[in-house]
């Protein structure tokens, strides 16, 4: 199979999901709340995986201690401390800025 089929095959099966929640949303009645709960958690899971990615790894080796370990720890203190992500991101890049190359 050739790559530009790969792609549009992959781009018609995630229209198709997100197409199904418009179409068939109507139906739900309700959503459970287990699955609410899980569903609530894959945002943050998500921004976590990125952060964590991007604080460990530099291309495909790992990254040696630099300001983005300082500006991850102020950051997670905090998110810890203020439950804020505006304020958390913000504190963030501002140390990456400040003590940056």
């Amino acid at each position: 199979m050739s790559p530009l089929t790969q792609i549009l095959l992959a781009g018609l099966g995630t229209y198709l999901i997100r197409v199904s929640f418009i179409a068939f949303g109507g139906r739900l009645r309700s959503i459970p709340p287990r699955v609410e709960l899980a569903l609530s958690m894959i945002p943050p899971a998500v921004l976590a995986s990125i952060a964590a990615s991007s604080l460990l790894l530099e291309g495909d080796e790992l990254r040696g201690l630099d300001e983005w370990h300082i500006a991850g720890v102020a950051a997670a203190l905090v998110a810890w401390r203020t439950k804020n992500v505006a304020l958390c991101l913000s504190v963030g890049m501002a140390i990456v800025w400040a003590i940056g190359p």
